[in-house]
């Protein structure tokens, strides 16, 4: 079974972590859907939940200002703050 740890090559890996795909400002506690690969706190703290593609959800984790996880996530939500949610590659 592959995990997907091979699915990018070089290059798309290096755009992905220069969030070359771009970001969602997310300052809502709306259900957001996309691809997304790192979520990073902004002005404060962030409460957030999310679904990975790969590995345990997040349940409500607190960010802290600039702190950021990174994984394959389907969708976000939060339950407090502000974050930046860096666009996969199948994202829309």
């Amino acid at each position: 079974m592959s995990l997907g740890i091979n699915k990018y090559t070089v290059k798309e890996a290096l755009n992905l972590i220069l969030g070359q795909k771009g970001f969602q400002y997310i300052n809502d506690t709306a259900k957001h859907t996309d691809s997304y690969f790192r979520i990073r706190a902004v002005n404060g703290s962030a409460v957030v939940s999310a679904t990975s593609v790969l590995g345990d959800n997040l349940t409500t984790i607190t960010l802290q200002q600039d702190e950021e996880i990174v994984g394959n996530f389907s969708d976000i939500t939060l339950a407090s703050g502000k974050v930046l949610a860096y666009y996969g590659s199948e994202s829309s």
